[in-house]
């Protein structure tokens, strides 16, 4: 069985242990590592997977609700049509509670309301997921974005992303 994604990354292992140490006697090799957002983009398809696999065994439609920034307080319409045309597209059922939102500005998603709100649902057993444009809504930087995943998952909850985490990246 796979561990979660917080087990996955906190620490380092022999091998990442071994990798330091081969470079720091071999400056001049070149090195490829692999992109944060690919490796987050991968377990977040995981997870997703996973939760699909038990929410469809046990006989239901997963329930999600929608994620998105708000500009002045306004919802966004196209981005909301987007969501929610996606949630759809997958035959899920989407929440009563529809769209939580947080205004632009505030990038911890642990200090958004709107963002809390979605967690506290999924922790609760009212929805099993969240459908959000794109992962810089989550956040924009890789660490608190995989602190967020992390968090979602450990709740029973899944992600899923309009737009994958690597769309739009050169090759």
């Amino acid at each position: 069985m796979r561990q979660s994604i917080t087990a996955l990354h906190k620490g380092r292992d022999w091998m990442d242990r071994e990798r330091d140490l081969h470079a720091r006697f071999h400056p001049d090799e070149i090195r490829v590592e692999m992109d944060p957002l690919v490796r987050l983009m991968n377990d977040r398809r995981y997870v997703l997977d996973r939760c699909l696999t038990r929410i469809e065994a046990a006989g239901r439609v997963p329930r999600v609700c929608l994620y998105l920034f708000a500009a002045r307080g306004i919802e966004p319409a196209h981005s909301c049509d987007a969501a929610r045309d996606y949630a759809l597209q997958e035959g899920w059922q989407i929440s009563t509670l529809q769209a939580f939102t947080d205004p632009f500005g505030v990038t911890d998603p642990l200090l958004r309301p709107g963002w809390s709100a979605v967690r506290h649902q999924i922790r609760a057993g009212f929805i099993d997921g969240v459908v959000a444009l794109t992962h810089s809504v989550i956040s924009p930087h890789v660490d608190e974005y995989e602190l967020q995943l992390a968090l979602v998952e450990e709740s029973g909850g899944f992600v899923a992303l309009v737009t994958p985490e690597t769309a739009g990246t050169a090759s």
